[in-house]
């Protein structure tokens, strides 16, 4: 069975996301190259170099002066960036008792050198590791709105759900459509269309907790997902951020501002019904905001629901 991966950066927009990625991956230049003129060095067994010798190597190389300056708050906060600390640190260690080895003209130990090895491959394997969760989110993210996309969506809420089932936590999971979009393409143009989409993403992602999360679930559809969140509560979250879209003016061009409503469904996610289930009821929900008048906020109840059909 494979390892399911786990995601422990907190929701990253796009531009966060470029950044950490942008750093990390000079982080691993520099360590290769590091590692590449530190091998030489052991290879031709030339003198070597001060660094090499010093008790703060680690901290004195450019991934340690990197590593201790100006990172990311995000990527400095994340759980495993002070794990790679320690892993620089002991890898550094284990280098300078190496460079001690040839200053003093020994010959060095085949477990001596391959301790060495070992703890270089774990500290790259570790940086790839946060590289590789920056990187998902710029695959998964949604490049117009710079939300979740739906390729992404389902293993996000599969995961929420093994945590109901862990600790018996509620969660909700939220549909949203905007009213009258194809009005919006027809009347303005498609430019505006898109204009009005990033707008109101961007508005639910500055207005959100910062460990709810957002898809793009397809068209003007979106789907939220509310962690620790009863209906009623996600309700309450959900109508205030639908009052809240209602009244945001959006720039669609020079001398033109648009207001746009949404219509919200809710259903609430359970560890004993499937993914697709809970959407389905989410879906159902919206339908009936929408066929009750639009922009408002229905939750699904069994038997009083409608099925969803045209919106």
């Amino acid at each position: 069975m494979t390892e399911e991966k786990k995601h422990t950066f907190p929701l990253l927009n796009t531009e966060e996301a470029e950044e950490i990625v942008s750093e990390l991956g000079s982080a691993l230049d520099a360590h290769r190259d590091w590692t590449e003129k530190f091998r030489t060095m052991l290879v031709c067994r030339t003198k070597p170099k001060a660094i090499y010798l010093n008790a703060d190597s680690h901290k004195k190389t450019v991934f340690g002066r990197w590593y201790s300056g100006k990172v990311n708050p995000l990527l400095r906060n994340h759980p495993e960036f002070a794990a790679v600390g320690k892993l620089s640190e002991r890898m550094h260690g284990l280098a300078r008792g190496l460079a001690c080895t040839i200053r003093d003209g020994k010959a060095v130990k085949p477990a001596q050198y391959k301790a060495f090895v070992e703890s270089a491959f774990c500290f790259q394997v570790n940086v790839r590791k946060l590289l590789s969760e920056a990187w998902d989110f710029l695959r998964y993210t949604d490049p117009l709105t710079g939300v979740m996309t739906r390729a992404i969506m389902e293993a996000r809420l599969e995961e929420e759900r093994e945590r109901i089932r862990r600790n018996k936590q509620s969660c909700s999971v939220g549909m949203m459509d905007l009213d009258h979009f194809k009005k919006v393409n027809d009347t303005y143009g498609h430019q505006a269309g898109d204009k009005v989409l990033k707008a109101v993403a961007g508005y639910i992602l500055n207005h959100l907790r910062r460990y709810d999360q957002v898809f793009r679930y397809g068209g003007e559809e979106f789907v939220l997902l509310l962690p620790n969140t009863k209906t009623a509560k996600a309700r309450e979250v959900l109508d205030r951020l639908r009052q809240n879209i209602n009244r945001h003016a959006i720039k669609i061009s020079d001398d033109k501002n648009l207001n746009v409503s949404a219509s919200f469904g809710i259903a609430e996610l359970l560890a004993d019904n499937s993914i697709k289930t809970s959407i389905e009821r989410a879906d159902q929900a919206l339908y009936a905001a929408k066929g009750a008048g639009r922009n408002q906020v229905r939750i699904w109840q069994a038997d009083k629901t409608p099925l969803s059909g045209k919106k």
